[in-house]
């Protein structure tokens, strides 16, 4: 636990949900607890537990709002007025919250994501759609076959025994001349299951990719009242292969 005062200040904010977090501490296979478990050696969350958790459907809304809009202002700058990617590819995509937005900018869209209970959901929800288990580290996509390739708040869940090995993948499948869009946090704090990293360890994680440009990450505008921050310690950060 790499922020205790962070975690003690989200339990006087949030109280009712401090029994659900101990009894998942003492009970794991539980489906109470935490909105995320590890499970070997992955990081899974459960169905709307990210980004602070929204604790009503209209703060759900406005939060996917305002990243769908960042995601395609981003899409919009750095793809050519004509360039529209063969296929496309969501690392972590979870249960399809973003799949259906990038699947729009491609021809083909597949979503990944090692969680078989959020990958049925996200099947059951876009039938029309592509979604398949694999890992960040163990991608099941073959070399070079992937124009654009989105990474949305997943690497910094992979801990650093693993992050190599997930970056390689991501440059692995990546085509000549493709488009890799990461939102991940860059800054502390961190805690047991986010590891955060600069964006010159991205850099150079990605290497022998170009960082083209690195923006804040899109959030709406009551982020500072689920957040202890008004400033997201995530940057969106875009990569272009040779």
């Amino acid at each position: 636990m790499r922020d205790p005062l962070g975690l003690i200040r989200r339990g006087l904010e949030r109280p009712t949900k401090i029994p659900r977090y101990l009894w998942g501490l003492l009970v794991p296979s539980s489906r109470w607890g935490p909105e995320w478990r590890r499970r070997d050696g992955i990081v899974l969350f459960e169905p709307g537990g990210y980004a602070a958790s929204p604790r009503t459907r209209p703060e759900f809304a406005s939060n996917l709002y305002h990243e769908v809009v960042g995601l395609w202002a981003v899409l919009d700058e750095h793809l050519e007025c004509d360039e529209r990617p063969e296929t496309s590819l969501e690392v972590g995509c979870g249960y399809g919250r973003l799949s259906p937005w990038i699947a729009r900018r491609s021809e083909t869209h597949y979503g990944v994501d090692p969680d078989e209970r959020a990958l049925g959901i996200a099947a059951t929800q876009y039938p029309d759609l592509a979604f398949a288990r694999g890992r960040a580290s163990s991608l099941p996509v073959p070399d070079g076959a992937i124009g654009l390739t989105v990474s949305w708040t997943v690497l910094q869940h992979v801990d650093d025994s693993r992050i190599e090995d997930a970056a390689a993948e991501l440059r692995r499948v990546l085509a000549p001349g493709g488009l890799l869009v990461c939102c991940e946090r860059v800054r502390p704090p961190g805690d047991d299951h986010i590891w955060p990293r600069s964006v010159e360890t991205y850099e150079r994680l990605f290497e022998p990719l170009s960082l083209r440009a690195a923006y804040e990450r899109p959030v709406e505008p009551t982020w500072n009242e689920a957040m202890p921050t008004d400033r997201p310690a995530e940057r969106v950060l875009v990569f272009r292969a040779p």
